[in-house]
């Protein structure tokens, strides 16, 4: 039976234009992998890292360090030993990890093929070219020429915000690339049924890497069609990753819909809608090609781009903005923008669209030369904003900013006994990863608290040191930890200080 709709045939891309793209992927593969940080630092990538770790050991969860003198795990207050990216659960002696499977799992498995570094490594290539690529292979199923494409590639690729998640151990370029790949197989899917299985396994593995992908859905439904023997495949595309994510969140939280994030609706209000839409747009309109924000509309105003492949753009922009519109710290600064980067290839594509549909309004003579001038401005637009920004938000400095996780424990590592007892907060997944070491979070300890912990220490000659950034000390130490503390050493803008054998409730130093 032939298919009801055949797809748009598109021009092949000048072959120079596809070696100049190849070269262009090979050396942005260079790029990110120059720039790629492999730490495992403040919650998020620690996070990430110590969950990898328990996965390629086999394991869900993982043991509270305390000190012995402290007394039975059940009877502590688990909440003082917990490292970030972890939560202790009632009625459960270990930890839980609070982060979605995704990119744990990718980690875990590229790491026992390779390893810890490798491992890693690989993965932030892979969801960095693997976005960028596919963002030029769903431009060309959208029927996009090839320079238009290669536009919007460059767009995505340099945006700072893409650059800022896709040089650390995060979960937003990786969910923006598997969305793609999710919309690239549903576009294909009315060639064959094999797309629309591969279309569910996409979305699955979107899922997983970020839940919030979930609401991507309904584009996917746009693009399939509503025709019963597709979705049937793609859901059981998607199947063994439901299985998964159900399994998972039933035994660690307790119910298949549950989350390692606890109640995370409260963190969502309509109050936050106007002040984030607008620091959306600002930014958005800052970070890419400005003219992308409202090129959608010229692809809505003519009918031969007013179509189904338009309707899912703009569904999965609105979908993924609008959620995040609403949460409590989009608004905050210019990189929390991170959690509308699965959304910006669909801006992107959707602006392009409207780039073909002022090329149509042309003579057929001009056409051709429209769309050169128009791919090259967003292209050196893009470009040049990009320049600016990670310029001023020191973006290619983030590997170097990262490795004061690595370094200051490799440093406590060398000048404290085994056994001692790390009191700290920011480094406190970073002390998990790279250490032994038995981790008091100072931040929700009172002096009290920690006065007992220190006489119990002491007694069992166990030392304390307290580690964490230089701005953070004065709180830690005089709010919360008093003691006669001596600093002991210092790593970039971290301190290292010693408590030692006086009483735990003199004056600090």
């Amino acid at each position: 039976m032939s298919n009801p709709n055949p797809p748009v045939p598109v021009a092949r891309a000048p072959r120079w234009l596809v070696w100049l793209g190849l070269l262009a992927m090979v050396g942005y593969g260079i790029f990110i992998e120059h720039n790629y940080s492999i730490v495992a630092g403040g919650s998020d990538s620690s996070g990430y890292l110590n969950s990898a770790r328990l996965f390629a050991a086999g394991q869900l969860q993982t043991a509270v360090r305390a000190p012995a003198e402290f007394g039975p795990v059940a009877t502590l207050n688990r909440m003082h030993f917990v490292p970030l990216g972890f939560w202790p659960y009632p009625n459960d002696l270990k930890l839980t990890p609070t982060y979605p499977t995704g990119l744990p799992i990718h980690f875990a498995l590229a790491s026992l093929l390779t390893d810890w570094t490798t491992g890693p490594r690989l993965i932030g290539l892979f969801a960095a070219l693997g976005a960028v690529g596919m963002c030029y292979a769903v431009g060309r199923e959208l029927g996009l020429d090839a320079r238009l494409a290669v536009a919007g590639t460059v767009a995505l690729a340099v945006c700072p915000v893409f650059l800022f998640t896709s040089f650390q151990p995060m979960s937003d370029t990786l969910a923006g690339t598997w969305c793609l790949v999710a919309v690239w197989t549903a576009l294909r899917a009315r060639r064959g049924n094999g797309w629309a299985a591969a279309c569910g396994t996409a979305f699955a593995a979107a899922v997983l890497v970020r839940p919030t992908n979930l609401i991507v859905l309904p584009a996917l439904v746009v693009l399939l069609g509503l025709d019963w023997k597709r979705l049937a495949l793609a859901t059981l595309g998607g199947l063994p990753g439901v299985v998964w994510l159900a399994f998972y969140n039933h035994a660690l939280y307790g119910g298949a819909l549950r989350s390692g994030y606890g109640d995370w609706l409260s963190a969502f209000a309509w109050s936050w809608g106007p002040p984030t839409a607008w620091h959306f747009v600002k930014w958005l309109a800052l970070l890419l090609p400005a003219p992308l924000l409202l090129l959608p509309f010229a692809a809505l105003a003519r009918s031969e781009t007013r179509t189904r492949h338009l309707l899912a753009l703009a569904v999965w922009f609105a979908a993924v903005t609008g959620l995040y519109a609403f949460y409590e710290v989009s608004h905050e600064v210019w990189w929390c923008l991170r959690f509308i980067v699965p959304a910006l290839p669909a801006l992107i594509l959707a602006g392009l669209l409207g780039v073909e549909a002022l090329a149509q309004r042309r003579a057929e003579a001009q056409q051709d030369r429209f769309r050169s001038w128009a791919a090259l401005t967003i292209a050196l637009w893009a470009v040049g904003v990009s320049v600016f920004w990670t310029r001023h938000y020191a973006i290619m400095d983030t590997k170097n900013g990262e490795k004061i996780f690595s370094k200051t424990c490799a440093a406590v590592r060398e000048q404290v006994p085994p056994g001692t007892l790390i009191t700290t907060m920011t480094f406190s997944g970073a002390f998990y990863y790279y250490t032994d070491f038995s981790i008091l979070r100072w931040d929700l300890v009172e002096p009290a608290e920690f006065a007992r912990y220190a006489a119990l220490a002491r007694k069992a000659g166990r030392a304390i040191v307290a580690v964490d950034y230089k701005f953070e000390e004065k709180r830690m130490i005089e709010e919360h930890c008093p003691g006669n503390w001596v600093k002991i050493g210092e790593v970039f803008d971290a301190d290292i200080w010693r408590l030692t054998p006086a009483v735990a409730t003199t004056a600090s130093k």
